[in-house]
């Protein structure tokens, strides 16, 4: 299992299970992690064929030192319990769980992946968490407590903002995030800022990156290859602060 606060998590590029050339091509970046994802990216019609590309590219391709994990699908949906069990015996590090409301559907899945540990499964993970309600943005220390493999909260914009009704500023978002940050840092977890959609905005990721250090996050998704650079520098500390 990977470690908690002690893991980079500077960038996390997501991308889709669907796609394997995409996958080998993240296998060879920058990235602190990659979160394969079986979730918003893959059609209904393709969760199966999906599942089968992940096993085939964990197989196949060298991801480095990094931290690689897959996003499932939520608890529910029709898919949850064959992605979950589709993950037994692969070589990931974390699970990463969306739409999270409330500790208990920590504690499920937790205790699912207990009884595939209990049989002698190979399947050890860390869960990171999308918080992306206002039920789960209420009660989000709680839910970063609810297992001990739990190792981040990550902000999750599009549906919180079709949740609650914010507008997907910087404005309208910031109280969101700031929360998040400070829940996660009450449960000593880490703090994960939201995707940045516009993927020719390097400036626009540039300044969201920067703000979310300074409320307390300490990294942030990536949906496309040339956000990776922009992210890692934003969540590095400079030469002043090293020296300091």
């Amino acid at each position: 299992m990977s470690g908690n606060m002690d893991t980079l998590r500077r960038s996390q590029l997501i991308t889709p299970a669907s796609d394997l050339r995409k996958i080998e091509k993240a296998a060879g970046l920058d990235c602190d992690s990659l979160i394969i994802d079986l979730e918003d990216s893959v059609a209904p019609a393709m969760k199966s064929a999906a599942r089968d590309i992940v096993r085939r590219a964990l197989a196949e391709c060298r991801f480095g030192e990094k931290e690689i994990g897959v996003r499932i699908n939520g608890l529910d949906t029709p898919w949850f319990l064959d992605d979950l069990l589709a993950l037994d015996g692969l070589p990931i590090d974390t699970v990463v769980l969306p739409k999270v409301h409330r500790p208990e559907d920590v504690i499920i899945v937790d205790g699912l992946l207990r009884q595939l540990e209990c049989c002698g499964r190979s399947l050890q993970v860390t869960l990171q968490l999308l918080i992306e309600s206002a039920r789960g943005l209420e009660r989000a220390a709680d839910i970063a407590r609810a297992a001990p493999r739990c190792v981040a909260l990550i902000f999750g914009a599009g549906d919180f903002s079709a949740d609650t009704g914010v507008a997907f500023t910087a404005r309208g978002l910031v109280y969101a995030r700031a929360r998040l940050a400070m829940a996660a840092a009450a449960a000593s977890v880490l703090a994960l800022d939201h995707v940045h959609p516009a993927i020719a905005d390097d400036d626009g990721l540039r300044a969201e990156a920067l703000e979310a250090r300074e409320l307390g996050m300490t990294g942030k998704w990536a949906i496309h290859p040339r956000q990776v650079p922009i992210i890692n520098a934003a969540f590095s500390p400079t030469e002043a602060e090293i020296a300091e």
